[in-house]
């Protein structure tokens, strides 16, 4: 009869080990995920707020598409935008092309896509 209820007690004391072992894991995991999901919202956060400054929302493309609908000189066109800082804000360049030489330049908002003007233009 002993050798039962003590056979008995280790069957309930295993269980019960078995028990707060997974429920042990899983809040282990469940911390785990918690703080891994953490870090990476601080870090997409971080990242996000310093990089307002540096994000674009039109391409390169975009910005000169929208560049070509400016250009009155016939024969003119649009060449390859860069991207640059100017007055704090991302501003694209897009050089106006005329017989394979620059006569001159837009600038588009790198953000909104508003023309910001330019320079030069074909004189004759």
């Amino acid at each position: 009869m002993i050798k039962k209820s003590i056979i008995a007690i280790v069957v309930i004391v295993a269980a019960a080990a078995l028990v707060f072992a997974a429920g042990s894991a899983d809040q282990n995991n469940s911390a785990s995920n918690s703080n891994q999901e953490t870090q990476q919202n601080s870090a997409d956060n971080g990242s996000t707020s310093d990089k307002t400054d540096e994000q674009t929302t039109i391409s390169a493309a975009k910005a000169k598409s929208i560049a070509e609908k400016y250009i009155e000189e016939p024969g003119a066109s649009a060449g390859t935008p860069t991207l640059s800082k100017q007055d704090g804000k991302l501003v694209y360049t897009v050089p106006i092309k005329l017989n394979g030489k620059n006569v001159g330049e837009i600038d588009i908002d790198a953000q909104t896509g508003k023309n910001l003007g330019g320079a030069g233009g074909v004189s004759e």
